[in-house]
């Protein structure tokens, strides 16, 4: 037997209670509670989905992005930036030619559209819908509605 301080220590097996999810009854079954289960916790464990999370294939958050890829559409393939600044914001003369009418007849078509499938995710929107939805069909709103002012305002004053 070696006297070192390594060895004295007890090596022996300690058996410490670890608290669990049952409690005992009055027979001495153990029961288990319905509290002390966690339902996310479970569903983690088990790879099943949680229950009332996404609205599935027509839930806001595809009403969302799918507003914002509307928007995408107008803003970056459009000129209806162009138009606005060139006839309307430089005060140069121009006449509504069916060229300029198409594209600001395409850009407003495709703003109310972005606007309305925004719309229809924020009504379709729950307590459980994940955030970036709401906030992204609210700035979709936003910037949807100022390309639509662009457009109604670019056509009217070519048109006079």
């Amino acid at each position: 037997m070696s006297t070192s301080p390594e060895d004295t220590t007890d090596t022996s097996p300690t058996e410490t209670p670890e608290p669990d999810d049952t409690t005992g009854d009055a027979t001495g079954e153990t029961v288990e509670t319905e509290t002390t289960k966690d339902e996310g916790e479970e569903a983690f464990l088990s790879a099943a989905p949680t229950h009332g999370r996404g609205g599935g294939l027509f839930g806001p958050e595809t009403f969302g992005v799918a507003g914002a890829l509307l928007l995408g559409v107008v803003l970056f393939s459009t000129e209806l930036v162009a138009i606005f600044n060139q006839y309307v914001l430089t005060g140069s003369s121009g006449v509504l030619v069916p060229a300029v009418q198409g594209q600001l007849t395409g850009a407003g078509l495709f703003s109310a559209l972005a606007v309305a499938s925004a719309s229809a995710a924020l009504f379709r929107a729950t307590h459980t819908t994940r955030p970036w939805a709401r906030h992204l069909a609210a700035a979709t709103i936003l910037v949807g509605l100022l390309a639509v002012l662009l457009t109604v305002l670019s056509y009217v004053l070519l048109g006079s």
